[in-house]
C-alpha cells in the first residue's frame, strides 16, 4: 500500500497525526475521503459513532472502559455490515442503514507492517435490544459530548478532533432519536 501524506486536509478540517503507544502506531484520520487503494488485508476494523438523538452510545468494554462500538472486520464482511454487527454486539443498538454513513477512515501506521485502514461511520440508532450473551461489553451509556472526555478510555487531540467532527456531522444530518 502506498503511504499517504500526513496532515492531509479534507472537508476544511485538518486532523493531527499522533502516536498511540498502546497500539504502537501513528494514527491519522482522513475525513470525507474515499478509501485508498490498499491490500484487502489492510482493511482492519470499523469504528462507529452511534447516536441516539444528540447523545453517543458508548460501550463499556471489559478491561478497557467506555469507547465507541468498534471491532475487526470478519472475512467476507463489508465495512458497513461489520459496523452494524459491532454496534449490536457491543451496545445492543439496532441501526437504520438509511441513517448511517461513512465519515472517513483512520490510518494506523507502524514500522515493519502494512498500514491498517479503519473505516469510521456515523449512525442513528433505531432502538436498543439487550446486549447479546457473551459480548465483551458490560453495558452501554448514552453520553453528551461534554461528558465524553472525562469517561472515554483514551483521550488525545486526534480522538477529540474526530469526536467533534462526528458530533458536527450528526448535528447537521437532520436525524433524530427513535
Amino acid at each position: 500500500m502506498s503511504r499517504l501524506s500526513d496532515g492531509l486536509e479534507q472537508g476544511g478540517t485538518e486532523f493531527p497525526t499522533v502516536y498511540w503507544p498502546s497500539w504502537r502506531c501513528r494514527a491519522s484520520f482522513f475525513a470525507e475521503c474515499p478509501l485508498p487503494d490498499f491490500e484487502p488485508s489492510s482493511l482492519y476494523a470499523v469504528l462507529g459513532f452511534v447516536f441516539c438523538g444528540d447523545r453517543v452510545a458508548l460501550a463499556d468494554i471489559r478491561d478497557r472502559g467506555y469507547c465507541i462500538p468498534s471491532g475487526k472486520i470478519e472475512e467476507g464482511e463489508e465495512p458497513l455490515q461489520a459496523m452494524v454487527r459491532e454496534a449490536y454486539e457491543e451496545t445492543g443498538a439496532r441501526l437504520d442503514i438509511g441513517r448511517m454513513r461513512s465519515i472517513g477512515w483512520y490510518r494506523l501506521e507502524a514500522a515493519g507492517r502494512e498500514d491498517r485502514i479503519c473505516p469510521v461511520f456515523v449512525a442513528q440508532v433505531d432502538g436498543f435490544s439487550e446486549i447479546p450473551e457473551g459480548s465483551e461489553s458490560a453495558g452501554v451509556r448514552l453520553a453528551e459530548m461534554s461528558e465524553v472526555p472525562g469517561i472515554y478510555f483514551f483521550w488525545d487531540e486526534l480522538v477529540e478532533a474526530v469526536f467533534g467532527y462526528a458530533f458536527g456531522v450528526q448535528a447537521s444530518s437532520g436525524w433524530h432519536g427513535f
